[in-house]
């Protein structure tokens, strides 16, 4: 299990604009005449929903990028890629426990005093 590191998550935004620029370095040409006629605004939002929490994962993005085939991939087809990679981790959360005020303590300690006394004359003996 990928412990989780901060460093490793960027926004979606810059996940596809870093997808983008290293698959445009891996296929060159190609890569730019695959999109010729096409807004890239829309390309990239489209690419950006469709790969979901994978876009802004560094390590699945990359786990993709080393296992593409030898045409570009789709989104869909890239977004299978990702999935084989590494599980994305869950952020730890802090856990926030509540810490009884000196109201509760004092309220605790007669109570428990009573409790004791109580016992004590049940009993007939001094209960610690």
């Amino acid at each position: 299990m990928p412990t989780y590191s901060a460093s490793d998550f960027c926004s979606t935004e810059n996940g596809i604009k870093y997808l983008f620029a290293r698959m445009g370095a891996i296929y060159g040409a190609s890569f730019t005449r695959h999109w010729e006629g096409v807004d890239q605004a829309i390309t990239r939002q489209t690419w950006g929903e469709i790969l979901g929490r994978y876009a802004t994962y560094r390590p699945s993005l990359d786990f993709a990028l080393m296992h593409m085939g030898k045409f570009v991939p789709s989104a869909i087809e890239f977004k299978d890629l990702c999935n084989q990679g590494p599980r994305i981790p869950d952020k730890p959360h802090s856990i926030i426990t509540k810490q009884p005020t000196q109201a509760e303590l004092a309220i605790t300690a007669a109570e428990k005093e009573k409790a004791r006394a109580q016992m004590a004359k049940f009993i007939g003996k001094v209960v610690a």
